[in-house]
């Protein structure tokens, strides 16, 4: 069973594994568990089924009813891939099988006695985890994930990257907020620069109906294909998207972006842990969680997981109230500083040369605590 949450982790994380567990061990059950969670779209039960991969896939309502007193899960493996190592440690012990965590972070560490292994996308994440107290034979570096996840690509020549790429988030209230902002700062840019194409590449967990009905009457083209988003990821100069895991699979076929993280409302943008709960009480519950948004971006020196990841400033960020009209000559003065763009393309080839077969690698090692 793997057990995961939001949109970034199914795509990047979930799905390759899974593709590369039915390649090793294609008899095999295979489930997923959806537990609650702040940044999920409340579509991940659908795009799950579709995908084929999986025997059964349990929404947060069944996944709950599993974690406390219902019916005790059937697994010979529980697999974190995302969301609260929590539930995966629960839905082991209520299966009475081990757990494996795929993790990027240290914050393992504290309930390492839950998992009997532990596997990370670094080396460098390896060896934190068994300075903060993890045995070292429990800790294996298997690789990054979503370098399986995104197909490579080869980029356009130079004169051919025309297309400004927008993302304007997997979730849909996010995306009815901000695609008609995004749209807008592509209108203001194609006034400035009229050679630039405007892209859309959806998320598979939006609804189409609600990006269609968002690009009516917009000069902008949107790639539904898998064909379709890799030609328009060929010829893109540069992308503007929300932080996320859309950053780093950017970052992994070397395309520019502006990160742009808008203000307008701080109350919407999703948050980690109990105060996202508690935000959604009535009456205090969005003063709460703006100052909480505010309070968090003073102490966070980077937006993007790119940079955060890098640890300096190598894709552009814009943390601010700007108007789509500001917003939109910053991405003249990127487009037209090729030399900028040019820097970034290459920082990126070079430092998030992934190695592929991670998720054939994590799937050994879960094949291997299964049997």
């Amino acid at each position: 069973m793997l057990v995961s949450n939001g949109p970034g982790e199914l795509s990047g994380w979930v799905f390759p594994l899974a593709r590369a567990l039915r390649k090793l061990e294609g008899k095999a059950s295979l489930s997923l568990a959806l537990p609650p969670c702040q940044y999920a779209t409340g579509r991940e039960k659908e795009v799950a089924e579709t995908s084929g991969l999986f025997d059964r896939v349990y929404g947060p309502a069944d996944v709950v009813r599993m974690v406390l007193a219902g019916p005790r899960p059937r697994s010979r493996c529980v697999v974190h891939v995302g969301g609260d190592l929590w539930y995966a440690a629960r839905l082991s012990r209520r299966a009475r099988c081990p757990a494996l965590a795929y993790v990027e972070r240290d914050l393992v560490a504290r309930r390492h006695a839950a998992f009997a292994r532990i596997t990370t996308h670094t080396e460098a994440l390896s060896r934190r985890l068994v300075e903060k107290g993890v045995p070292p034979q429990k800790v294996r570096t298997v690789g990054d994930l979503r370098a399986d996840a995104v197909e490579p690509v080869e980029p356009a020549p130079e004169s051919e990257r025309t297309v400004l790429l927008l993302l304007p988030g997997s979730r849909l209230r996010i995306f009815r907020d901000l695609s008609p902002l995004m749209l807008e700062v592509g209108r203001l840019v194609r006034r400035q620069r009229p050679a630039v194409e405007l892209a859309l590449v959806p998320s598979p967990f939006l609804p189409e109906g609600a990006v269609r009905a968002a690009v009516r009457g917009h000069e902008v083209s949107v790639a539904w294909a898998a064909d379709q988003r890799r030609s328009v990821l060929r010829r893109t100069a540069l992308a503007l998207t929300l932080p996320g895991t859309s950053n780093v699979e950017l970052a992994m076929v070397g395309v520019p972006m502006l990160v742009w993280l808008p203000l307008y409302d701080p109350s919407r943008v999703p948050l980690e842990g109990l105060v996202e709960w508690l935000a959604r009480v009535p009456g205090v519950g969005r003063a709460l969680k703006a100052w909480a948004v505010r309070r968090g971006l003073r102490q966070l020196r980077y937006v993007s997981p790119v940079n955060a990841l890098l640890g300096e400033e190598v894709v552009e960020e814009e943390v601010s109230r700007a108007a789509p009209a500001e917003v939109a000559s910053r991405v003249v003065r990127l487009l037209e500083d090729q030399e900028r763009l040019r820097w970034i393309r290459h920082q990126l080839q070079e430092r998030f040369q992934h190695t592929r077969g991670a998720s054939e690698r994590l799937a050994s090692a879960v094949l291997e605590l299964a049997s």
